[in-house]
């Protein structure tokens, strides 16, 4: 149940605007989870959006909280970590190549493989709760995840999802 309808499309737009092309990718290849956080946290400091803590911070939490959901046709992940580590909010989106080994949200002792990795980073502290269950939701549906593994393109992969979290399903 949701308590503020009228205010949700206002929040679902707002959520959009983290979603930036410069931190969309498409088809990437890492060996692992730690070549992948490597890799992006360099990206991220670069462009300003996080401190140096950043990365230390991220693999740690994602060691003690995974962040691996098993959802179909493919695994996603969702890792985020503490707000203090963020200079500017961002949603980096990964699709990868091929699949990569991730522990499971709740499970840590099962691994999935993840298709997509969707990187949270805010500076409001409770402000990650809200994205990750609207993100959750979207990434719910089979037919979302189907078709963001087909698009080619960057622009139309992002414009695709931002427009998928846009619907409220609740109205």
């Amino acid at each position: 149940m949701r308590a503020n309808i009228i205010d949700a499309p206002n929040e679902n737009a707002q959520l959009c605007e983290y979603f930036l092309p410069q931190l969309t990718f498409l088809d990437k290849y890492y060996a692992n989870s730690m070549d992948y956080f490597s890799s992006i946290f360099f990206q991220l400091k670069e462009q300003g959006f996080v401190q140096s803590s950043f990365l230390e911070a991220i693999v740690a939490r994602e060691k003690t909280y995974p962040t691996g959901l098993p959802t179909l046709p493919v695994a996603i992940a969702l890792p985020h970590t503490d707000p203090q580590h963020v200079i500017r909010p961002f949603i980096s989106v990964t699709r990868l190549s091929q699949p990569l080994a991730w522990h499971e949200m709740g499970n840590n002792d099962n691994t999935i493989y993840v298709q997509f990795i969707v990187l949270l980073g805010f500076i409001e502290h409770g402000r990650h709760l809200a994205a990750l269950q609207k993100l959750m939701d979207c990434l719910a549906d089979e037919e979302v995840l189907q078709t963001l593994r087909e698009i080619k393109n960057r622009d139309t992969f992002l414009s695709t999802f931002t427009s998928r979290l846009q619907l409220d399903k609740d109205l």
